[in-house]
C-alpha cells in the first residue's frame, strides 16, 4: 500500500475510546439503527460472507440444506 493511500484511508477512520462495554454497545446500537433497514441487511450479509472466507469455508455452497426425508408406517 502506498502512503497516499494509507494516508487516505486513515483520514477515512475514525478511533472511539468507551469506559466501559455498555457504553460501547450504547454506542454500536446507536450506529446500526440509524441505517436503514435495508442498507442493514446487506450489510450483515457482506459481513456473514467475509467470516465465511477467513473460515474458510465456500461462499458458493447452498445456504439452505435441502436433504428430504419420509418415514413410513408398514
Amino acid at each position: 500500500m502506498t502512503s497516499d493511500n494509507a494516508a487516505s484511508r486513515a483520514s477515512r477512520m475514525t478511533v472511539r475510546r468507551y469506559s466501559s462495554a455498555t457504553d460501547a454497545d450504547r454506542h454500536d446500537l446507536e450506529f446500526w439503527m440509524q441505517i436503514p433497514e435495508a442498507e442493514r441487511i446487506l450489510r450483515v450479509w457482506k459481513l456473514s460472507q467475509e467470516i465465511w472466507r477467513l473460515r474458510g469455508d465456500l461462499p458458493d455452497e447452498p445456504g439452505l440444506c435441502r436433504s428430504v426425508a419420509r418415514v413410513r408406517r408398514g
